[in-house]
């Protein structure tokens, strides 16, 4: 498994117009117990490799005791086998508690908030937060965390944000980007293939895995299918992947193809492509899908799901 991707919180400092998952000031983040259990669900290294943990929000270290506690299961969890990464929009990072996170055993901090839709008075952080990283002996990453497990090395740090170029540019229709209109996606953006997409999520034995945790809920890509596929509170996080691998539409996910996901009920993949272009991306077909055609594969009342409210924002109703 190359990645696992954690929000252990959506607190956040700022209220990003583009934020996907809803972040902001006095958002839900997991209790220490949570977080415990959740590791608890995670993998055994001996069993299933995995590469690397990113811990995200909200805004990580708006929670230092929540962030400093996970850190610590996971070392207990993992020893030094599993590399420990923040992503965080820098404003609450300075030498104390960059000193701290090192010494937590973080090897990779990534500076996410280098874009328009962030303030500019974190924008203008950056040279700042450089210099401090270059103090502490850090360097330069090559790239994204996940863009190659070699680029995911240790002692680095790097910036960036949704800016246009980018594999996150377009922004996800999902959030505050759907709901304030700022999302470009259309259906040439295949963020179900991309980076950060569904394609190989259940091939946690194999390069090229990721998966995106939400306090304690799984989904299989960073967009989020409307609701989650389970919930680490109740079910290992290798038995929800065992589960979902024995069903169709979950595979036409891993193949990085959602257009394919409706063939188990007679709705072919032209079906898919032309809902596709007539809603406008493939996020929404997937939303319109798993809303109106197979609602039972996804699990209801979830403390994140995005359910009815963002669905009917731009029309996707189930028939």
């Amino acid at each position: 498994m190359d990645s696992i991707y954690w929000v252990v919180s959506r607190d956040c400092n700022q209220r990003c117009p583009h934020c996907y998952n809803h972040s902001g000031p006095g958002a839900p983040g997991l209790t220490a117990d949570e977080v415990t259990r959740c590791v608890e669900s995670l993998p055994d290294s001996g069993r299933v490799p995995i590469d690397r943990i990113i811990l995200s929000g909200g805004e990580v270290l708006a929670w230092p005791d929540l962030l400093f506690h996970t850190l610590d299961r996971l070392r207990t969890r993992y020893g030094g086998f599993v590399k420990l990464m923040v992503q965080t929009n820098g404003d609450l990072l300075d030498g104390g508690m960059l000193d701290r996170l090192l010494a937590a055993g973080v090897c990779r901090i990534d500076i996410a908030s280098m874009d328009q839709y962030h303030p500019k008075a974190t924008i203008r952080r950056r040279g700042l937060l450089e210099d401090l990283f270059r103090s502490r002996k850090l360097s330069p990453a090559e790239g994204l965390a996940g863009d190659t497990a070699a680029n995911a090395g240790r002692g680095t740090f790097a910036f960036w944000g949704a800016i246009e170029g980018t594999w996150i540019g377009p922004l996800w229709p999902r959030g505050r980007a759907m709901q304030k209109g700022l999302s470009k996606a259309g259906p040439e953006h295949r963020f179900c293939s991309d980076w950060s997409g569904a394609k190989g999520f259940l091939d946690y034995g194999q390069p090229g895995c990721e998966v995106n945790i939400q306090l304690a809920d799984v989904y299989p890509c960073c967009p989020m299918t409307c609701r989650p596929i389970g919930s680490l509170l109740t079910e290992s996080l290798v038995g929800m992947l065992d589960r979902c691998a024995a069903h169709p539409v979950y595979r036409a996910l891993n193949e990085g193809r959602p257009e394919k996901m409706g063939e188990y009920l007679g709705l072919s993949e032209e079906y898919g492509e032309q809902r596709t272009r007539e809603l406008g991306n493939h996020c929404l077909w997937c939303d319109e899908f798993f809303t109106a055609h197979a609602p039972e594969l996804l699990v209801r009342g979830a403390a994140t799901e995005r359910g009815e409210s963002d669905l009917l924002t731009l029309g996707v109703r189930a028939s």
